[in-house]
């Protein structure tokens, strides 16, 4: 070693340029680990920004199908819209992001609502042109909501046209659709108000003719040599591009360190030339880089105790802090001494600890890697709180002793936004829901009364003694005073300010049976029903007044249609109220549960061919029960019976 010495003594120059090899390393390393943190937050920056739009036009396409299927809802069994204009109107003053909706039967566009400047898409076949054709045929063959486009639109400009395939006892009748032209998405999903002087965005799809992507929004933009995101939104497979304007702006921000890194290999370089050079200028040039050390320190520490994250020094193998800064402690709450005596695991989950001690084990395998996971850690008062928790080795791993540095970014305001973003939006899909519902109860009770008036008007006109009229007079009474009811009812669900918190209230359950067999007293008279009832006088329900009705009218009306016809027709009504369930069984034609017990609550399935089935009964029922916190269950053997059992909520 001491040969060494004096040989690189008399070689002061290649001493100096062993030097300066020697500190190149150190300075990569400390500009590669700049360059990852500077990257990672532009990308994690674009992400979020992408995410935000992605969410956005996920927004618009459920309120979009939701418009469709609402639009869908106003077809008749004959296939023909009602009050079309009126439900339009109301729908596009209800979404913002809709700028017109469509009806297509067989393909072909005949309603279209505003009918301002959408006048050259009436009567546009869809089917026969080569533009949309093929779209279109995918949303019949999927049977789903299909994002179409972008494409030019008959009325001008480039939009998004969102099609619901429509049928009608399973066949094809037709599209629901709603136009979005592109000034619109851009607005509603968030991208105008993105500040384009760091980034723009492009939209871009294959096109299905050439197989080509082609590039819809900012086709200008060149995104050569530029760094970008891009992320596919599958509601209409497209493809998303941010980029940033400075195109790979990371390497003009590390160019810098860069420069002064090389400069400072060159000065040690130059320094330990001018030592073996000069040995008597040695300690003063030592004094002097102490000095700039010390400096040097003193602005790490600086950084290190003001930095905006939480920073901490760990070791790999206890995985106990072994030095902190104040924002650690601000997050954890636990003081830098109390920090000490903490190993990282304890302050994560433990739905956390396998896959952090798995990435642990990366590390370990693959030194120099670091990783990045979003994770709760419990802070000392019990709370959790989200961070993004970076951990970044220092050095090769080689043993338990081995250190890394971990970075704790408080997220918690971030995911706690992203929650009620959430429940915002499951609160807005069950007020549809609500609102479908009532429109099937409207429909669904209604058409029950008004046969029965009609029914009850035919026998009067064929009477044939004053004692028939007079009977037949007093049932019209009694089907009046319960459609009456009925409309008092529903007047009351519409009167509800908010549809999640529908009225429930202490219900006479006798006294809505007693109006429901009276509702149906003409059915039941015709086909000589015999009805048995054993609910007590006192018995009562926590319930929905409209929905109560609506449910023993579909069960009760069900039971005498499918009354069989080979024996007496029985219908057994039961309330068990230690148990608060009410059972209806009937001796009727029963159901196959085999064959139809999945689809037995769906919506249009119905299961004997019987011309006046709608297939809506059992699902409006079911939705309504399950509205108000109950459940239902049906037991059924076809030519022995069927025995429905409501379990009510307790309140």
């Amino acid at each position: 070693m001491k040969k060494i010495a004096v040989w690189l003594g008399q070689k002061p120059r290649l001493a100096g340029i062993m030097a300066f090899f020697f500190l190149v390393p150190f300075v990569y390393f400390a500009i590669s680990l700049r360059y990852k943190i500077i990257r990672e937050n532009e990308q994690r920056e674009m992400s979020n920004i992408v995410n935000v739009v992605q969410r956005n036009i996920a927004q618009m396409y459920k309120n979009s199908y939701t418009t469709t299927l609402t639009l869908a809802f106003t077809i008749n069994d004959q296939g023909k819209p009602e009050d079309f204009e009126k439900v339009g109107k109301q729908l596009i003053e209800s979404n913002p992001a809709v700028d017109a909706v469509q009806l297509v039967p067989g393909g072909v566009i005949r309603y279209i609502y505003p009918m301002k400047g959408n006048e050259p898409a009436l009567n546009f076949d869809i089917l026969h042109s080569s533009d949309v054709r093929q779209e279109a045929l995918l949303s019949m063959k999927n049977r789903t909501f299909y994002f179409a486009g972008p494409l030019p639109l008959k009325q001008g400009g480039i939009g998004i046209v969102g099609r619901l395939p429509v049928y009608k006892k399973n066949v094809f009748w037709g599209f629901s659709a709603v136009v979005i032209r592109m000034e619109t998405l851009i607005r509603e999903s968030g991208i105008a108000d993105i500040d384009d002087s760091k980034y723009f965005f492009q939209f871009s799809k294959t096109d299905p003719k050439t197989g080509k992507e082609v590039i819809y929004f900012n086709p200008k933009e060149k995104t050569k040599g530029k760094f970008f995101i891009k992320e596919t939104v599958p509601e209409g497979n497209w493809n998303i591009y941010l980029v940033s304007r400075q195109g790979d702006n990371v390497l003009y921000q590390v160019y810098t360190s860069l420069i002064l890194g090389f400069l400072l290999c060159l000065i040690f370089g130059l320094w330990v030339y001018s030592i073996m050079k000069k040995p008597a200028e040695q300690s003063a040039l030592i004094l002097e880089q102490a000095k700039i050390l010390v400096e040097n320190e003193v602005k790490f520490k600086t950084l290190f105790e003001q930095a905006p994250v939480g920073i901490a020094k760990v070791a790999l193998g206890t995985g106990l802090f072994l030095e902190s800064n104040t924002q650690m402690s601000k997050i954890t709450l636990y003081t830098e001494e109390e920090l000490k005596t903490i190993a990282l695991p304890e302050l994560l989950p433990k739905a956390d600890l396998v896959f952090f001690q798995s990435r642990i084990d990366e590390v370990h395998q693959q030194p120099g890697e670091d990783f990045t996971m979003e994770t709760q850690i419990i802070t000392k008062s019990g709370r959790k709180r989200w961070v993004n928790l970076v951990v970044t080795p220092l050095g090769q791993i080689e043993s338990a002793q081995d250190q890394c540095i971990i970075i704790l970014e408080d997220i918690d305001l971030k995911k706690n936004t992203e929650e009620e973003l959430h429940k915002s939006f499951d609160l807005v899909n069950e007020q549809n829901k609500r609102l479908l519902n009532f429109s099937y109860i409207v429909s669904h009770n209604l058409r029950s009364h008004s046969s029965n008036i009609k029914s009850i008007s035919t026998l009067m006109e064929e009477a044939d003694t004053p004692e028939e009229q007079q009977e037949l007079m007093d049932m019209l009474k009694k089907v009046s005073l319960s459609l009456q009811e009925t409309m008092n009812n529903l007047n009351e669900v519409i009167n509800i300010q908010s549809n999640l918190g529908l009225h429930r209230e202490s219900l006479p359950l006798k006294h809505y049976v007693d109006n429901t067999l009276n509702a149906l007293s003409e059915q039941i008279h015709r086909k000589q029903v015999t009805v048995l009832v054993e609910v007590d006088d006192e018995a009562t329900v926590v319930h929905n007044a409209a929905y109560l009705e609506s449910i023993l009218l579909n069960l009760i009306s069900n039971a005498v249609k499918y009354a069989a016809h080979d024996r007496n027709p029985l219908i057994k009504i039961k309330y068990d109220c230690t148990k608060n369930t009410l059972t209806l069984s009937d001796n009727g034609i029963g159901i196959d549960l085999k064959k139809h017990g999945e689809n037995l609550f769906g919506m249009y399935k119905t299961f004997h061919n019987n011309p006046d089935a709608k297939g809506l009964g059992l699902f409006i029922t079911k939705n309504q029960i399950e509205a108000m916190g109950g459940k239902i269950q049906v037991e059924s053997e076809p030519n022995v019976g069927t025995t429905f059992t409501i379990q009510f909520a307790t309140n």
